[in-house]
């Protein structure tokens, strides 16, 4: 996909369908932990432009759970993030909008949904200093 700062997202198709809860609960997870880096999405509803980048005034995010959009900005304070942080967060973005604000949460149309039929693995990886 690409490379941001210090982190480098490592792209794996992979051949076993996780199940929704285990998506959901890291989705719900708003503490910082490396294992919040590691993230199954639906293959299904992604497309060929899926590129890493930061945030942008005016984005908007759905997050799993949620049936509508809200603003970034504002799910970046609800989720707790430092506010010193929140412009180096990577945002995995495909046509269809933000499918991962990395180590917080994914988007719900994104999440992995009974019959699909393949999923992707994406993880950032702290690179050595």
């Amino acid at each position: 996909i690409s490379e941001l700062q210090s982190s480098r997202v490592a792209v794996a198709p992979t051949e076993e369908i996780v199940h929704d809860h285990t998506v959901a609960e890291y989705g719900r997870r708003p503490e910082y932990s490396l294992n919040n880096f590691r993230i199954y999405m639906s293959l299904d509803v992604l497309d060929s432009n899926l590129h890493v980048r930061t945030r942008r005034p005016g984005d908007r995010f759905q997050p799993i759970g949620m049936s509508g959009q809200k603003k970034l900005q504002d799910f970046m304070v609800d989720a707790k993030i430092p506010r010193q942080w929140r412009d180096r967060v990577p945002l995995v973005v495909s046509l269809n909008g933000i499918a991962w604000v990395a180590g917080w949460r994914i988007a719900d149309w994104a999440k992995i949904k009974h019959g699909d039929h393949s999923q992707l693995e994406l993880a950032f990886t702290p690179q050595d200093e």
